[in-house]
């Protein structure tokens, strides 16, 4: 690390508590999250790299020539029930993630009944 000769102390200060924060923030982040981040958007980057995973699997596994595919696991079979009901369900918890955050979520409240 580079040395720096600062001859302000409230200078200094702010610097040793901005790399110590930092520090903090590395060791609580762990390897995932030094990956992914934190914050509001850690889940869609998760299912986001997730959904890119699948497909490309399923991208892969479609070039693929046919004699080196498996002749129990077709393409079809690929597609229909793997790729398609992974990544709807994908899609149906980024929708239904985003209407939930509005506060007008079904559960867990009080009721008048």
């Amino acid at each position: 690390m580079n040395k720096i000769e600062i001859q302000d102390p409230k200078v200094a200060s702010k610097i040793i508590a901005a790399n110590a924060e930092s520090e903090k923030r590395k060791a609580e982040l762990g390897f995932l999250g030094k990956f992914f981040g934190s914050g509001e958007n850690v889940r869609l980057y998760i299912v986001g790299t997730i959904a890119l995973g699948v497909l490309l699997i399923g991208l892969i596994y479609t070039l693929v020539p046919e004699r080196n595919r498996s002749a129990d696991f077709s393409l079809k079979d690929l597609w229909t029930l793997v790729v398609l009901p992974v990544e709807s369900t994908i899609i149906g918890y980024l929708i239904g993630s985003r209407t939930g955050e509005g506060g007008s979520g079904g559960g867990g409240g009080k009721s008048d009944a």
